[in-house]
């Protein structure tokens, strides 16, 4: 399971850069109209050469974080151990950001290339590989669930920090319990009141994958 979510995960990130490296061949080829005789290339306009800089930058954010949870699951699998926790929460985020990211870019490119994003070459058509990923070795969502329920488990437990991601997540945790707290005692359904809340599971989901990757080593430039 562990080394499928890795393996999701570097399928996702390969993905997104040969479209990327696919799509930017094409538009610094491409011409747009200019004032300057020879045109301008249609990698130069704003919001795409914008879009080219923030993928470069996040793409090897998610590379140097999901290769040092391949490097430690490696270590765990030639010692014939067990993933820690911690790994296995690391993985997870590994999964659901890389993919989840490719999603998005992805996305955003095809709405910045105009008719090719349309053509047979433009390599748009196989984006439903990413749908797959998703939901292969763990659907995001589930993923993003589980870590928010560990950490409410252990907030209740404890009702510290836990290590956590400084006020942002306390505060989150804080937030969540108490509405749980409050629509269980309204109705006594534990589930109904975690579905209810979704949009504070996933935040903080969100937030725990943030403190996760903020504690990996950042890629030398």
């Amino acid at each position: 399971l562990y080394t499928g979510r890795v393996a999701v995960a570097q399928a996702a990130l390969e993905y997104q850069r040969t479209l990327f490296a696919r799509c930017k061949a094409y538009s610094d080829a491409k011409k747009c109209w200019s004032v300057k005789p020879e045109g301008t290339p249609l990698s130069d306009i704003p919001q795409l050469q914008s879009l080219y800089e923030e993928q470069a930058a996040r793409l090897e954010i998610n590379e140097s974080f999901v290769s040092k949870c391949e490097a430690e699951l490696v270590e765990c699998l030639r010692n014939d151990q067990i993933p820690s926790p911690a790994l296995a929460e690391a993985i997870a985020t590994a999964k659901v950001r890389a993919v989840e990211s490719s999603i998005e870019l992805c996305f955003r490119l095809k709405q910045e290339l105009g008719s090719y994003a349309l053509m047979e070459d433009g390599g748009f058509k196989h984006m439903d590989f990413l749908q797959a990923c998703k939901f292969a070795e763990g659907d995001s969502r589930i993923l993003m669930s589980k870590m928010a329920r560990d950490r409410v488990k252990r907030f209740a437990k404890t009702g510290e920090e836990d290590g956590g991601n400084g006020d942002a997540e306390y505060a989150l945790c804080s937030e969540l319990h108490k509405a749980m707290g409050e629509e269980v005692m309204a109705s006594g359904d534990k589930e109904a009141a975690w579905n209810k809340n979704w949009k504070l599971v996933y935040s903080l989901a969100d937030c725990i994958m943030d403190r996760i990757m903020s504690s990996s080593p950042k890629p030398e430039p």
